[in-house]
């Protein structure tokens, strides 16, 4: 299904997202209906599938509402001092900053990425998740690739691939844990401190000039929190969505 390009058709498409996601946050992401939106939003089921193939191409387009890659830019044009060291980092302050901000995020998430529902997908959004995807795992090569030019990081590219992918297995380890919320206390401490502790043993297989510390980590824990009080909403619309799109092709 194509996105909206014209403003009326943007703003029905912005309306429909706007109560799927408090649909799903209020009955869960099995529960809501796809009928539902279109009574809540007030239009037809005709109006309904002419902006979305089905649930799919909802939660899809709901999950790059809030995408890290969204913000990662913004953030450093805002913030031009950040080594490459930092800012390879910010992809992993974000995602948990949307998780704590979004209550339906990890959910989207873990759900949207899934194969046995992208693939349901309308092709145009199958085809803008992907990049959208991707555009995550290319922050991440790109910013390491320049650490070592800067040579704040000495790696071969075959190590450089490898701290991309650790980053990203890190990640999705972490999260997955901690919000499936079932792992009893003894096997997990604290949040914040597991969280750094395991980051900072990952970071230290490679040859950083600079180690990942504690301060690095509460300074850059701080500066995502700034960041989302002032610039959250900026990417939660259609138009937003296609201007970030037009700017990756």
């Amino acid at each position: 299904m194509k996105c909206p390009a014209d403003p009326v058709s943007l703003l029905r498409c912005n309306q429909i997202l706007d109560v799927a996601e408090h649909l799903i946050t209020t009955q869960g992401i099995v529960s809501f209906k796809f009928s539902q939106i279109a009574h809540d939003v007030g239009c037809s089921t005709g109006t309904l599938y002419k902006h979305f193939k089905g649930k799919e191409d909802i939660l899809v387009c709901l999950f790059m509402r809030h995408a890290t890659s969204n913000h990662l830019s913004l953030c450093v044009q805002q913030h031009p001092e950040l080594t490459e060291q930092q800012k390879v980092l910010l992809p992993i302050f974000f995602t948990f900053e949307t998780i704590k901000r979004s209550p339906i995020f990890f959910t989207l998430r873990s759900v949207s990425v899934n194969h046995m529902v992208w693939p349901l997908a309308s092709d145009e959004k199958v085809a803008r998740f992907k990049r959208r995807i991707n555009a995550f795992w290319g922050w991440l090569q790109q910013t390491l690739m320049q650490a070592v030019a800067k040579q704040e990081l000495s790696a071969s590219p075959l190590q450089v691939k490898e701290l991309t992918q650790g980053i990203v297995f890190y990640l999705t380890g972490i999260l997955t844990q901690f919000e499936s919320q079932l792992i009893d206390e003894e096997f997990l401490s604290a949040q914040q401190h597991t969280c750094f502790r395991h980051l900072a043993k990952l970071m230290s297989q490679y040859g950083w000039k600079q180690p990942v510390d504690l301060a690095l980590f509460d300074s850059l824990l701080a500066l995502t929190q700034q960041y989302f009080v002032g610039n959250q909403s900026f990417a939660m619309n259609c138009s937003a969505c296609n201007a970030l799109e037009y700017g990756c092709e």
